[in-house]
Order: C-alpha cells, then structure tokens, then sequence
C-alpha cells in the first residue's frame, strides 16, 4: 500500500513539473477565412442601376429594344447635358469606330462622352448594322448590343429617333445594366440605362 501511494506522489510530482515547462495552455485560434465583403463599384447617385444581369462572355449580347410610343414624357429630356463631363463610371474604357460607322461617328462620340474616362482609341469595336440586330437574343426589334461587358458593341441607327442615346446606352453597358426606368432619356445615367429606346409618334420621331 506504501508503495502505491509513493508511486502516486512520483507521478503527480512529474506532471507539476511538465506543466512548469510547457507554460499555460495557449488559447484555441481559429484557422477560418472570414468572408469577404462584397465589391460595390460606385454608382453616380443612380441606385436604379442593375450590375447583376451582366456577363462578361464574350458571346452573351446584351440587347436594346426599339418601341414606338404615342407621347414623350414632359420632363423628357431631348439631349445631353451641354457641356457635362459626363458621368463617372467604376473603371476607364476605350473604344473604336469600324468603317461601317463613319457616317454615324459624330453621334456615336456624342454618346461616348456622356461616361467620364471613356475614351476613343483601341478597346471595343463598334460595328453599324443596316438592320434590326439578330445575333444578339431576347427577339425583334433589337437596335443595340453590347457583348461580354464591352468585347465589342453593334448598332442599328436606324431603328432609334436619337443616335447619340443609343449609343450612349450600349456604352452603359460597359458598367451597368438596365435601369427601372421605362423608355431612355438624358436626365440621368440611369435614365440612359432604361431598357427601351422608344420612338414618339406624336413628335415625328418614328423611324
């Protein structure tokens, strides 16, 4: 019985001194990521603006309808702000015009300028078609199309009362995507960004 006990003592003993060396326990550290957050590009006071419907697929079109409406809006505006720096945007840009746009180029840099930081020179080619736009989905009556967040880009200027809107709105579609808005205006960026071109017939704009 001696005996035990003095084994005892000895274990106990070697266990005080282990505990000496090894120092206290060292807290649990846990080993997960935590999640990031969210980016959120800036939006110019336009909280209207949907970014979640975009792809950046080069073969995914993003496509605008052309519709004919019988009055504008009163407050409609009818041209861009004179003289504005245009709209700030989350990222620069550039584009260029294919010789199928020569003769709509004026117009086409007319809606360029409506975003800040896009510039003319290499990036995304702009194309002209003679015809409603049948490669890019979603059915008839497609005047714009922007793929892959801006791969490139295809108009159909005939098909729109204002060249320089359509073209403005395919250029939104580097960043954005479509507005609550009803038909496209010049108002604000997500004015722009609405999701129809529409063409008044009481103004004579029907093409």
């Amino acid at each position: 019985m001696a005996r035990k006990l003095s084994i005892i003592s000895c274990l106990a003993a070697a266990a005080a001194v282990i505990g000496v060396f090894a120092g206290p326990a060292s807290p649990s550290v846990s080993t997960e990521t935590p999640a990031a957050s969210p980016v959120e590009y800036p939006r110019p006071g336009i909280p209207l603006l949907d970014t979640r419907e975009h792809s950046t697929d080069a073969a995914v079109g993003h496509g605008t309808r052309a519709e004919d409406i019988d009055a504008a809006p009163a407050a409609s505006a009818a041209a861009p702000p004179a003289g504005a720096a245009g709209w700030p945007v989350p990222s620069r840009r550039s584009y260029y015009l294919t010789s199928s746009c020569q003769q709509h180029a004026s117009a086409i840099r007319q809606g360029a300028a409506a975003w800040q930081g896009l510039t003319e020179g290499g990036g995304t080619p702009v194309e002209c078609r003679n015809s409603y736009i049948s490669d890019c989905g979603g059915g008839g009556r497609i005047v714009g199309c922007n793929w892959g967040q801006g791969q490139r880009i295809a108009l159909y200027m005939g098909g729109v009362s204002d060249d320089a809107l359509l073209a403005a709105h395919e250029f939104g579609h580097d960043w954005y995507g479509h507005s609550s808005y009803q038909c496209a205006g010049w108002s604000s960026a997500a004015h722009v960004m609405a999701p129809t071109m529409c063409n008044y017939r009481s103004q004579g704009d029907v093409k």
